[in-house]
């Protein structure tokens, strides 16, 4: 069995700087997936858990200036967070994804694709480990490039 949870933030600023913020987050234990299935449970929950979000928000929230905090775990049933990041390494960083953000973007790559095609998972669920290793990739290749 696999737990997946998907959760997404939205914070939309308002007049005289106010504003007004949703979070949902959804959990649901699935089967042993191949990774085309799981992806696609991961979207359809997702999909649930944005449009959820948009409702409560009402159409500001869909004019918001913010971009959505997303994170989406995968782990084994009965597995703690702890024990997830010890089988699995730690998370990348914040400041690496937002390396990994700008290089994507100066070099004109597609960061998601390639974190797929790669590591089959997304930016934001890479090891912290991954995330160096393809920092060290891109980097080369600009050096190399000049």
């Amino acid at each position: 069995m696999i737990r997946l949870n998907v959760g997404l933030s939205r914070k939309v600023g308002q007049a005289n700087f106010g504003s007004k913020g949703g979070s949902v987050n959804l959990e649901i234990e699935l089967a042993d997936l191949d990774n085309n299935k799981l992806r696609d449970s991961i979207h359809r929950l997702f999909s649930l858990a944005k449009q959820s979000l948009e409702d409560e928000l009402g159409a500001e929230g869909q004019e918001a200036q913010d971009k959505p905090v997303v994170q989406v775990s995968v782990q084994p049933s009965g597995q703690t967070l702890q024990e997830a990041v010890a089988t699995q390494g730690k998370l990348v960083t914040g400041k690496q994804l937002s390396f990994l953000q700008n290089l994507a973007r100066t070099q004109r790559r597609d960061l998601q694709k390639e974190c797929l095609q790669e590591y089959e998972t997304y930016p934001e669920r890479l090891t912290s480990k991954q995330a160096s290793t393809l920092i060290e990739k891109w980097r080369s290749s600009l050096v190399t490039a000049r």
